[in-house]
Order: structure tokens, then C-alpha cells, then sequence
């Protein structure tokens, strides 16, 4: 696993340490405890949700109909 060396304050250190669970990795915490930024796009969103591994949250069905409007124009703002 590849790994990068970060700068953090002290304070900010302290509060990473104190959510840290024994059996922790540093990376563990920041994973569990640091929210995913938001999608960029519909694509991201598209990628993020066939990535979700709890409940079923979309139908395959609609999923295939979206993917295959994606890189078209939207009509409602056609002049």
C-alpha cells in the first residue's frame, strides 16, 4: 500500500488521535471520520453509487437508461 507523509498541527493531531480506535490505522480514522467530498459531476455521482455497497439504491434498469442519455444535451434549455 502506498502511503504519503502529511504536516498537522498539534491540535489537529490530538483530535485525530482521540477518534482512533485500537487496532486503528491513522488512514482508518480519516476513512470512517472525514466525510467524501461532493460529486463533481453526474458521472462521479454515477461511479460513487455503483461503488455503494450497502442497500440496493438504484434499479439496473434506470441506471442503463441514464447512461445511455449521459453526453447529450439537456432540450430544456434549448432556445
Amino acid at each position: 500500500m502506498a502511503s504519503t507523509n502529511i504536516t498537522l498541527s498539534e491540535a489537529a493531531y490530538e483530535r485525530l488521535k482521540k477518534c482512533k480506535s485500537p487496532g486503528d490505522s491513522f488512514s482508518d480514522v480519516v476513512l470512517r471520520e472525514v466525510p467524501e467530498p461532493p460529486a463533481n459531476s453526474a458521472g462521479e455521482l454515477l461511479e460513487r453509487l455503483k461503488q455503494f455497497e450497502g442497500t440496493k439504491l438504484i434499479d439496473e434498469q434506470r441506471m442503463r437508461a441514464v447512461e445511455r442519455g449521459r453526453k447529450r444535451r439537456s432540450k430544456r434549455h434549448a432556445a
